[in-house]
């Protein structure tokens, strides 16, 4: 049955990914696969596979046309219900929210605590009536990046309404359905928990009994996620079996007949689902245990692989979709290779040997997934699960429990055990912590392309194949041998990688250009991005506040395999320039930091200069005269001039560079009267590639500038419909009298010029695609 069910599960992963791509190379697989059964003479398995490809198209039509189908723009004025629990974040607040034809996404900010109060006060089913700007999610304008549009698409959400909010003052009561009062309920206990207990322990509550990492630490999270652990914080088949045990043992020692038993422990199993927030590992141990007890009914025995098969099936026939999502993915590919691995794992005669060969094998065949989404991997992750797994497992977890439990009936006595909860937290934090201090804790690797991933996904495959055969030892070994030569090739790609880049960043309204110099001779990024934060009163302050460090800069920067920053150049101190500075420099190994050589520093650099300083970065000033070479890419800085002092924008470092076979100019923020000086003392200023001055502002980019560097291409970084009206209309036509190409990214998104050899290409950033733009 499972070799069956094996057939069905991998033509309609095929077909999903085929209505995603619409990939003619999955088509051909298809044809492939059907024309060896064909050969093979399985008639019963191929009709099967042909009942599911047509009943998954069918699905994933219906599927894309519905997420396709454009949603009328809802009016500034509607009226809705509340169709998801409430999150609430320092003073944002954001739901789900059902109109009469389409759900929207709707965001409010409280301006004060009574607002916030009310915010709290929110539930599923209220129905409101609210008032605000109707807007599409934002595209990705850079590579690399989680795709926020594509999220809120595969949840049938097309728009978003910020609202003002004054308008979820008044909002009544609704009638809630079965599902919405689970959800609800989910929203009672995980308020509770942070009711009822510190910030400590809330959050591994919250996240390990209703699968909520909402409250969690956020470097904490981050910790877990960079040493490979965080799956440790996610709901598992092994809460849903223990709960189901627990369930029906307890129903059959009361009294309770099987048939009974099992019923009520399908009911239960499938509401905690809802209560643990129905992720894609939730839903899938969900379905799992209803089916054990289906089959138990039914007095079916059935093993562990087909009904493993089984949910797979069912959850892509109910949602295409979940072949986008990472909980998805890792959860199936893990269980899978542990079911088929355990004729293996049995083998070993010491549970610390077991225990090493199941972290090494689930670790293997989550590096493609690991690598396509996050760049990264840590070398000590086999190991430190080893660790945290029964550390969290049989300990932590079990407390948690307890502790919640205890709460409802005898809060004195949750106090002690929450004391012994806070205690093994902290001791798994400070070694978390300790972990962090290990050298090379992550590697970082280039984008993987299509072949590389394919490459992947065959050896870890022959792999697992071979290693079923005693006799096959030999192979596997040559397998192993390929696979580490391909994660090391992958590795150190970026030294062997002809191809040189300039990328100016989008980071809204701010500078951010990353200079990536061919075979890793050189990673320059000039200026960061960055956003002004008012003072926020403490209440107001989120989890995460975005970021262009973190948020932007950093996924490009690992996306791009770089793990060493050369050189960090802050133009000048304003802080969309120097905003997001602060995380890279937390982050990644940079060898210098690079400010003008000026008298006074603004507050925002002199923050990132201590802590540079305190890492022990050089912190170089440099001025007009300082150059450099890398082979034949030359960079010269033509001001400020040395120990400047005067006004931020005039004393932006400018340089003037060769890179790529082009002339570029960064002008960072230069003003008019800037620009004058710089003419009138270098004679020679001509360029390719103009980099606009403050972001197309009428205070830079004179006519004596671009008559005396008469480019070819003008860049302006500039945010999409900002509050300064940048860029000026009189700086546009500046450039278009004097035939200047005009690349904008609040238009455009990132900007890149890839060169080899001397020879490079622009290209754009659209949509979810790269469209050329050939000088």
């Amino acid at each position: 049955m499972s070799i069956f069910l094996a057939y069905i599960v991998i033509v309609q992963i095929i077909t999903t990914v085929l209505f995603k791509d619409y990939n003619l190379i999955y088509l051909l697989i298809l044809l492939i696969l059907s024309l060896f059964l064909v050969m093979k003479r399985k008639w019963s398995i191929l009709f099967a596979c042909l009942i599911s490809i047509l009943f998954t198209s069918l699905i994933c039509f219906l599927q894309n046309n519905i997420i396709n189908s454009p949603n009328p723009k809802p009016a500034q004025s509607v009226r809705g219900v509340i169709i998801s629990s409430p999150i609430i974040d320092g003073n944002k607040i954001s739901f789900t929210f059902k109109l009469n034809n389409q759900k929207v996404l709707l965001n409010s900010f409280a301006n004060s605590k009574d607002q916030l109060k009310v915010f709290q006060n929110r539930q599923i089913g209220e129905i409101c009536d609210v008032t605000g700007d109707v807007d599409l999610p934002q595209k990705n304008s850079n590579p690399y990046l989680f795709n926020y549009q594509k999220y809120l698409l595969n949840q049938g959400i097309q728009w978003t309404i910020t609202t003002n909010p004054k308008s979820l003052m008044k909002c009544k009561n609704g009638t809630r359905t079965l599902l919405q009062s689970l959800v609800y309920n989910r929203q009672a206990l995980t308020n509770y928990v942070e009711d009822h207990f510190d910030s400590i322990t809330e959050g591994y509550i919250n996240a390990l009994l209703f699968g909520d990492r909402s409250k969690m630490n956020v470097d904490t999270e981050s910790q877990y996620q960079i040493v490979g652990i965080v799956h440790l914080l996610a709901i598992s088949g092994s809460h849903i079996s223990l709960l189901s045990l627990c369930i029906y043992f307890l129903l059959i020692r009361v009294g309770v007949t099987k048939e009974t038993s099992l019923f009520i422990t399908i009911v239960c199993i499938i509401s905690y689902g809802f209560l643990a927030g129905a992720s894609a590992s939730v839903v899938r141990a969900v379905i799992i245990g209803a089916l054990v007890c289906i089959f138990r009914l039914a007095k079916i025995k059935v093993d562990l692989t087909s009904l493993l098969y089984l949910s797979c099936i069912v959850m892509l026939l109910i949602r295409p979709n979940y072949i986008d999502d990472l909980g998805f993915q890792f959860s199936f590919v893990t269980s899978f290779v542990l079911i088929l691995t355990s004729k293996q794992i049995s083998n070993y005669k010491t549970w610390y040997a077991k225990a090493l060969f199941t972290s090494s094998i689930t670790q293997l065949v989550s590096i493609p997934i690991l690598l396509y989404n996050f760049h990264e991997l840590s070398p000590y992750s086999i190991f430190i699960n080893l660790i945290f797994i029964p550390f969290i497992s049989f300990i932590v977890m079990p407390l948690c429990i307890i502790c919640f439990s205890l709460s409802l009936i005898t809060p004195a006595l949750s106090v002690y055990f929450t004391f012994l909860l806070t205690f093994f937290i902290n001791l798994s934090d400070e070694l978390l912590s300790l972990c962090m201090q290990l050298p090379f804790i992550k590697l970082i690797f280039t984008h993987p392309s299509r072949e590389i991933l394919f490459l992947y996904i065959i050896l870890i495959f022959l792999i697992l194949y071979f290693m079923e055969s005693e006799k096959e030892k030999k192979v596997v070994i040559n397998c192993v041998i390929g696979f580490f030569i391909l994660i090391i090739g992958h590795l150190f790609f970026p030294f062997i990688n002809p191809i040189g880049k300039v990328m100016f960043i989008d980071v809204g309204q701010g500078d951010c250009i990353l200079i990536k110099l061919p075979f890793n001779k050189g990673n320059y990024v000039i200026d960061t991005g960055g956003k002004l934060i008012i003072n926020e009163e403490d209440w107001m302050k989120r989890k995460k506040p975005f970021s262009t460090g973190s948020d932007i800069l950093i996924p490009i920067l690992k996306g791009e395999g770089i793990s060493k920053i050369d050189r960090l150049i802050f133009t000048h101190g304003d802080i969309d320039h120097v905003g997001g500075g602060l995380e890279v420099l937390q982050s990644f190994h940079v060898n210098q930091l690079i400010v003008g050589d000026k008298h006074t520093f603004t507050e925002a650099e002199k923050e990132r200069i201590t802590l540079a300083m305190n890492k022990g970065i050089e912190v170089k000033k440099i001025s007009e005269g300082n150059k450099w070479k890398v082979g034949s890419n030359y960079f010269e800085i033509i001001s400020p001039i040395k120990n400047y002092k005067g006004e931020e924008n005039h004393g932006s470092i400018v340089i003037k560079s060769n890179i790529g076979g082009k002339s570029w100019l960064f002008t960072g923020d230069l003003d008019e009267s800037g620009e004058i000086e710089l003419i009138s003392k270098y004679k020679n200023v001509k360029a390719d590639v103009l980099k606009i001055g403050h972001h197309g502002s009428n205070t830079s980019t004179s006519n004596e500038l671009l008559k005396a560097v008469s480019p070819k291409v003008g860049i302006i970084s500039v945010g999409t419909k900002n509050r300064y009206g940048h860029p000026k209309q009189e700086v546009l036509s500046r450039l278009q009298k004097y035939n200047v190409k005009i690349l904008r990214t609040d238009e455009n998104g990132a900007i890149t010029y890839e060169f080899k050899s001397g020879q490079g290409t622009f290209y754009v950033f659209k949509a979810y695609r790269k469209a050329k733009n050939r000088n």
